[in-house]
């Protein structure tokens, strides 16, 4: 992946995410927050109403024990009145009636309605099926057929006294055509305790307009109050429009958590009647009463619970997004940029690495990209002169080294060969002469040679003919083997790398020794290289000198080998050289390594790489 994609992989996953993940977290956290607070002050307002409910209903049932236990029953209110009703504004029934009879009536008819003024009506269906009915309203009657087909008839019968609820919308057939909240119960006499009848006595609630109207935040539509009867109706709404609806149209009462049939308080945030409010369910427990399972539903709008707050998280959300439109600009104008730059500079930099030195950056702008390119450039440029200066001493330095090295064969050695050749002529050995010039020949080829690198063949070759030469010199001085594997004899080798090595054991290592001299060639493979070793038996070197080799090099080396009084050469020229030339060639980890200990002999290993393939 480039890095102008991981830059905006990473302004996404650690900007725009967290970002995002922060305002919804924060909106949940908050609406958690509100919903389980208010759920606390709303469980308070619902057993609040509830207690109002429950002594609303209490006090008719006390109406309806004090009403029928007293003379004043329903029978004697329908004999006080004639048998008429009360709102109709006909004179009685009785021709005798007079006017104190009138006035009676009308006493009795207003102590009844002070008793509990929101009784609408009373009947009395008689064991002996006369029924007795008193209108304060215009309402019509249950059939009797009708009532004692209900399967309420027979919980009435069940209770035998105890008053059973039933409320509006719960079943029309009984709460009439006013849909009025009607109670039923067994009319018991009061000396017997026997049962005179069943009495439906119904009710006008004004009380639950008053209560809902005082929790109902002043008269604003932020909250709704509802009573819920067995069967999901409504039974009550504040605002009169659920009225007879199921709960369940309004808002889904199971999916979303809320359940009617549980009787702990509950408050859920769902969609009722597709507004987004607080839904908080109540059980009234009115049972013993003699009302059925009804619940009590608060919703309240969520815009009421959040108030000022989504103004405020609208407005958070209105910075959010525009500074993440602010952050996506800069990325695009500024971070952009400057990641086109860092890719200009690394595109220059694999070229560089691959050897076009001439590879430069555009500067453009004026901030510190230019700087940067600036510089680039410069050490670009720096680069190019530093590397051709290198190689023009490289160059001097290896020419240098190829005349030194070729200078190897120098005049007092190549007398003496001539010397030695001339000799051989004189006594008339053409075989050896022939040999010797052969090999005086091979000498002279290879040093002349303008290739570094010959196999270790030839430098074998090159080797072997040098040590005969100096062998018939001194006959009785060394003697000499070479042991080499000739799988290793294709593998290229500096030129003039063993020779003055030798030349060092000859000059140097043999220098008045009183026994015979031995030199031992051997090279083997050592993992990825081979190891060529140079033995000799001579006089060594002490590890003074040794010691002053390893730290100082070529220097050392001179200052070992001092110039012979006698020729004015260099005895032992070469050996620092071919260390060098080893090193600068292969790499630092190759190169001589000298083991010795004074009239101990002399190892020197030469480690140069083992070339595979080509």
């Amino acid at each position: 992946m480039s890095l102008s994609k991981r830059i905006f992989a990473a302004f996404f996953a650690f900007i725009i995410v967290p970002l995002f993940v922060l305002g919804s977290v924060s909106y949940l956290v908050f609406q958690k927050v509100t919903e389980e607070k208010y759920a606390e002050q709303t469980e308070l307002t619902l057993k609040a109403i509830g207690r109002n409910i429950n002594n609303m209903i209490k006090e008719a049932n006390y109406f309806s024990d004090f009403w029928v236990t007293t003379e004043d029953s329903v029978e004697s209110l329908k004999q006080s009145l004639g048998g008429l009703d009360p709102n109709s504004g006909n004179t009685p029934a009785k021709s005798n009636a007079d006017y104190d009879e009138l006035l009676e009536k009308e006493r009795l008819r207003q102590r009844v309605l002070l008793t509990y003024p929101g009784i609408k009506s009373v009947t009395l269906y008689r064991n002996d099926n006369r029924q007795v009915n008193v209108n304060f309203t215009k309402d019509t009657p249950i059939p009797r057929e009708v009532l004692e087909s209900n399967p309420i008839y027979a919980e009435v019968l069940r209770k035998y006294g105890a008053p059973v609820w039933v409320g509006p919308n719960e079943d029309r057939d009984l709460t009439g055509e006013n849909n009025f909240f009607t109670q039923i119960r067994v009319l018991l006499d009061i000396d017997t305790l026997t049962s005179k009848g069943v009495l439906v006595t119904r009710f006008q609630m004004n009380e639950l307009s008053r209560i809902f109207s005082f929790y109902s935040s002043q008269g604003k539509l932020d909250r709704r109050f509802l009573i819920v009867g067995g069967n999901g109706k409504v039974i009550f709404d504040n605002e009169s429009e659920a009225e007879g609806r199921y709960v369940s149209d309004l808002v889904d009462t199971t999916a979303k958590g809320i359940n009617l049939e549980s009787s702990e308080a509950q408050s859920k945030t769902l969609s009722f009647d597709r507004r987004k409010s607080l839904v908080s369910v109540q059980d009234l427990q009115l049972q013993r009463l003699g009302v059925g399972d009804w619940k009590l539903v608060m919703v309240t709008s969520w815009q009421y619970l959040s108030g000022d707050m989504i103004v405020v998280l609208r407005w958070m959300a209105v910075i959010t997004s525009i500074s993440l439109i602010l952050a996506l600009a800069f990325n695009l104008m500024f971070v952009r940029r400057t990641v086109t730059f860092i890719v200009r500079v690394v595109r220059a930099m694999r070229q560089v690495e691959r050897g076009d030195l001439s590879t430069r950056v555009q500067i453009v702008g004026k901030d510190e990209t230019t700087t940067l390119a600036r510089g680039f450039n410069s050490l670009v440029t720096r680069i190019a002169e530093l590397l051709e200066d290198v190689k023009q001493e490289q160059r001097r330095k290896r020419k240098a080294e190829m005349a030194l090295l070729q200078a190897q064969i120098k005049p007092h050695f190549l007398f003496n060969a001539l010397e030695s050749i001339n000799i051989l002529a004189v006594q008339n050995e053409g075989r050896k002469v022939s040999k010797m010039v052969q090999r005086l020949a091979n000498i002279l080829r290879i040093s002349i040679q303008q290739k570094e690198e010959i196999t270790i063949e030839q430098e074998l070759e090159h080797l072997t003919s040098y040590l005969e030469i100096q062998k018939y010199r001194f006959e009785e001085l060394f003697e000499y083997t070479i042991d080499v594997p000739q799988r290793l004899m294709g593998n290229p080798i500096l030129k003039l790398t063993l020779q003055p090595l030798v030349e060092n054991s000859i000059q140097h290592g043999f220098e008045g020794i009183d026994y015979m001299g031995r030199i031992h060639v051997s090279a083997r493979e050592e993992k990825d290289n081979i190891a060529i070793y140079i033995e000799d038996n001579g006089i060594g070197i002490s590890q003074e000198r040794l010691a002053q080799f390893a730290t100082s090099g070529m220097t050392s080396l001179q200052e070992m080998y001092e110039e012979s009084p006698e020729t004015g050469e260099r005895r032992g020229l070469g050996v620092g050289n071919v260390a060098d030339r080893l090193r600068i060639h292969y790499g630092s980890g190759y190169g001589l390594i000298l083991c010795s200990e004074a009239g101990q002999g002399t190892v020197i290993k030469c480690l140069i790489p083992k070339v595979t393939g080509e």
